[in-house]
């Protein structure tokens, strides 16, 4: 079967905001790779595509609601893939994981209420919680025998001040699928001291084979859930996400956020999700993706530790996301992307925004060609013995 991950596909002046944005942000040339931003350098499944086009040909684009269909396809999909029974009628559309994130947090808190974190973690949790005024209380997950695991005790502590926890699962930066041992324990605590839990699960339908994802809501049905298509099928541009809420009362008080900031899908959005969890040409693509994802993250750890063991890499469980420490390099955050971009002519995602703890780090998105990845493991080797490192 042809490759997915590997296929020929040229995204410069297609507007991309990871190719085409290194020159209009930040002024840099094009032979710098960018393994940054999370989306992959490919075409999503062809099924979806002639989904769109079918869309496109109706001519009608007038405003839209989010359509039964959608909400139908979401809870099929959360039957069979996760063994999850949703209601329909509980799952509302967002624009973004990030906006929904944002709307759950406005509504269901008030300014100066605690929201735990886990650091490192995606940039956006720092970010909407303390621009809405809520007070931000980290507990940071720890590395053990080259692994992050939570750290329970922390986050007890934190909850006892906290109000809603945001849990990202599998977790973006560092890869990990949490077990379910795991997560009943954070169900466990959140009962205990009353505090709503909002799962970000936009990573897990790219949990690798050798993994499974547990969703969050099949071990407490109060949980709130947020996700999307757009990192599985590679439609982030579509901005079709959804919320699945099953509380009648917290629903009510995020469709009056949504509505307040005029939420509403777009016809391609519509059809992009039904496209996606409907059409089983788009699944078994799916299927297809993760196997080589898996696949090309072991061979790009390996490879790390085969040529750059100065660099301490985690073996990611889902997604397309390698956290790597450069604290060898001996460099703070400024130096250190100075030297990637200009010397190494690599773009990656600096630690720092993940949390304090990520200061050494650099994320690298390796949803892309072969090829690319060995020329961008190339020049990092071809620069490690420079006087950088000590």
């Amino acid at each position: 079967m042809k490759s997915i991950l590997h296929q020929s596909l040229d995204r410069t002046g297609t507007d991309s905001v990871k190719w085409d944005g290194l020159d209009r942000w930040f002024h840099l040339t094009d032979d710098v790779l960018p393994l940054w931003v999370a989306d992959i350098d490919i075409r999503t499944a062809p099924s979806i595509s002639e989904a769109l086009t079918a869309r496109a040909a109706t001519g009608e684009f007038g405003y839209t609601l989010f359509s039964r269909e959608a909400q139908a396809a979401v809870s099929s999909w959360y039957d069979r893939r996760h063994g999850l029974k949703v209601d329909a009628d509980h799952v509302l559309f967002s624009s973004g994981v990030v906006p929904g994130l944002t709307h759950i947090v406005e509504a269901l808190t008030e300014e100066g209420d605690g929201v735990v974190i886990q650091s490192p973690v995606y940039p956006p949790f720092h970010e909407l919680v303390t621009g809405l005024k809520r007070e931000l209380l980290d507990a940071p997950l720890r590395q053990v025998d080259g692994r992050y695991e939570m750290d329970f005790d922390a986050l007890e502590t934190q909850m006892q001040k906290a109000k809603l926890f945001l849990l990202c699962s599998p977790h973006n930066p560092v890869g990990r699928v949490w077990t379910e041992s795991e997560l009943k324990q954070v169900v466990e605590l959140a009962r205990r001291h009353d505090v709503i839990l909002v799962a970000d699960e936009i990573h897990a339908d790219l949990t690798y084979p050798s993994q499974r994802h547990t969703a969050l809501n099949r071990l407490d049905d109060s949980v709130i859930t947020v996700s999307a298509p757009s990192k599985a099928f590679n439609i982030a541009g579509l901005f079709a996400s959804y919320i699945i809420c099953p509380d009648d009362a917290m629903r009510k008080r995020i469709i009056q956020v949504q509505n307040k900031h005029h939420v509403l899908p777009t016809p391609f959005a519509n059809t992009a999700i039904i496209a996606a969890y409907s059409d089983s040409r788009a699944e078994r693509w799916l299927d297809q993706l993760t196997a080589e994802l898996e696949e090309q993250a072991t061979y790009l750890v390996e490879r790390f530790q085969e040529e750059l063991p100065q660099l301490k890499t985690y073996m990611p469980e889902a997604s397309y996301l390698l956290w790597i420490d450069f604290k060898a390099l001996n460099l703070e955050t400024e130096p250190r992307k100075k030297w990637l971009h200009e010397e190494v002519r690599l773009f990656l995602s600096p630690g720092h925004p993940f949390g304090e703890s990520g200061e050494t780090f650099e994320r690298l998105n390796f949803g892309t060609s072969r090829a690319i990845l060995d020329e961008a493991l190339k020049r990092l080797t071809e620069h490690a013995g420079g006087k950088a490192f000590v």
